[in-house]
């Protein structure tokens, strides 16, 4: 797939790492009545590195506390209690980018917002997805939401999902941390689990911008681009920090916030590998028991918890540095990033005690391993790119349609209603030429494995199906059968990809199976067993491809 660089971004600053200390979010505050009440807003002033001193954002504010500026502040909740969120717009007139019309579509290009729980199980009302609210948050507008029980403690996020302005309003500021807590991981320390929290609890937001002139330069006009990379990398809203840290373990969660951009990421010091990291969850909670890996793979969206153990490394640097990705994950990122966060480790720990945790556990108390039993139903999906005669990408696709696609009675065409309480496969058949990762919402799923895939000849096929030719039986929801086309036996995921995940990658050339129980919960306000409106998209998370137009609409029925 093609790439975007501009003539103004060939010739730009390039800024010397390590200068500024690690930003950790601020915590959101609730008022009087209980209400979390955040403002999207724009600011200028933003530092974000020495020579960043004054960059106009957006951002998540708070009329109370330590406002945000750039980003949001991380919200903490309990699990197993219900919580009201508002987001008000209170953003310019004008978008701080520019905006591509036809992308934006009917729903228009003045900055409009609609903020989505990433990871929650929520009712459609709640979800904040342009399927279930079309009408989505003008300026002046404020979008109330509950977000009820949640399944596990976990680190979820939030972010604007605006139809057509996704990876514009993200891009700009939009998103923000929410962790879900509970008796076992209660983020203190010291704590049941026996991991750090407290200040031992460090979280990374990765996201890659470039900037022109000293402010955020994402396109010179309104031409969609099918994927943005930025050359330098801001973790947290701070260009390649560094941290400071004792020589003891520390919990870290990752996160890749970014439009489009893959990070492998290891810690290394100099040319010798760093600390291995531990990991005891991803997207959907906490593992049974920690996995120890050197690299950890994270597409968009997708999250890491792991344990780093920096006590070997006293008075040492350490780095976080981005790898070559895996053999068989396709991205055309350029230009590359590398170096990304240092650690200092420091000489001593400042307050040792006997619940410093000092090893790391065999097990994790509350954590748990998807085990989902037998599906009713397979569905496949195809992940599709539209070229033009010079072979550029125009748009992209699932099962030959756009997100808005009509009938001939011009009926939103929703192919995938999935009845509650029900377990599902959804096979992604990935025909392009890169990775997706794709994000369902309202369920975590189990990832079953991925079988190679002649793709060409299964594309081939399924063109002429759509035509009425050939010997394929075209499915009812504009697929074909893959079977006919598998290579191989199907390969287990990852060791670290046996939690419960809201995240996948989805290779070229593969079929990616996921297994998900469309398991509503209790009928607390905000959750989908109480609502009838239990109206969901799924897409890739590749901003661009979401925005143009790698998005399906599905319901889930009675």
């Amino acid at each position: 797939m093609a790439t975007f660089l501009s003539k103004e971004a060939e010739a730009l600053t390039s800024f010397t790492p390590y200068m500024v200390e690690l930003p950790i979010p601020p915590k959101a505050v609730q008022d009087a009545d209980g209400v979390i009440r955040l403002f999207a807003k724009q600011s200028t002033g933003q530092v974000m590195h020495p020579q960043l001193k004054n960059v106009t954002v957006w951002g998540y504010n708070q009329a109370k506390g330590k406002t945000a500026g750039y980003l949001g502040p991380t919200i903490d909740l309990r699990r197993d209690s219900s919580t009201t969120v508002e987001f008000k717009n209170e953003l310019p007139a004008s978008h701080l980018l520019p905006v591509n019309e036809e992308i934006a579509g009917s729903r228009g290009t003045s900055p409009r917002i609609l903020t989505h729980l990433h990871g929650g199980f929520v009712s459609g009302t709640n979800d904040g997805n342009p399927y279930a609210t079309t009408d989505e948050y003008a300026i002046g507008e404020v979008q109330r939401v509950i977000y009820p029980p949640h399944p596990r403690a976990t680190l979820l996020w939030y972010h604007d999902h605006a139809l057509g302005l996704t990876r514009l309003n993200v891009y700009a500021g939009l998103a923000g941390l929410l962790r879900m807590r509970d008796n076992f991981d209660t983020g203190d320390e010291p704590n049941p689990l026996g991991i750090p929290g407290g200040k031992y609890e460090i979280p990374i937001l990765l996201q890659d911008k470039t900037f022109s002139g000293g402010q955020l330069f994402y396109s010179p006009d309104d031409t969609w681009i099918p994927e943005f990379f930025g050359d330098t990398p801001i973790i947290n809203g701070a260009v390649q920090p560094f941290s400071v840290v004792e020589p003891r373990m520390y919990r870290i969660t990752f996160l890749n916030g970014s439009q489009s951009r893959f990070y492998n990421v290891e810690l290394a010091v100099g040319d010798n590998p760093g600390p291995t990291f531990y990991q005891i969850g991803s997207e959907g909670g906490m593992f049974d028991a920690p996995v120890p890996v050197n690299r950890i793979l994270l597409l968009p969206a997708e999250r890491a918890d792991v344990i780093v153990d920096f006590s070997r490394f006293a008075g040492q640097n350490i780095e976080l540095q981005n790898r070559t990705l895996p053999k068989g994950v396709v991205s055309p990122a350029t230009p590359k990033i590398t170096a990304l966060v240092q650690f200092r480790v420091g000489n001593q720990v400042t307050s040792p005690s006997d619940t410093t945790p000092k090893t790391i556990p065999t097990s994790l108390e509350g954590g748990s391993k998807p085990n989902l039993g037998t599906p009713v139903k397979t569905r496949y999906i195809t992940l599709e790119e539209v070229l033009d005669a010079a072979g550029e990408p125009l748009y992209l696709q699932m099962n030959g349609y756009k997100f808005d696609a009509e009938d001939t009675k011009h009926t939103r065409i929703v192919d995938e209603t999935p009845t509650e309480d029900t377990i599902e496969d959804w096979s992604f058949v990935n025909i392009s030429a890169d990775t997706h990762p794709i994000h369902m919402h309202l369920t975590n799923f189990q990832v079953m494995g991925r079988t190679p895939l002649n793709g060409a000849a299964y594309a081939a096929a399924l063109a002429a199906a759509r035509k009425g030719q050939g010997q394929y039986q075209l499915l009812p929801n504009n697929t074909i059968d893959p079977g006919p086309f598998l290579l191989g036996a199907e390969v287990m995921p990852l060791s670290n990809e046996q939690g419960w995940k809201d995240t996948v990658a989805a290779n070229p050339n593969q079929v990616t199976r996921i297994r998900q129980m469309f398991d509503l919960p209790e009928g607390a306000e905000g959750s989908p067993r109480k609502s009838p409106q239990r109206n969901y998209v799924y897409h890739c998370h590749i901003l661009e491809h979401e925005d143009n137009d790698m998005m399906r609409p599905f319901k889930v029925i009675q």
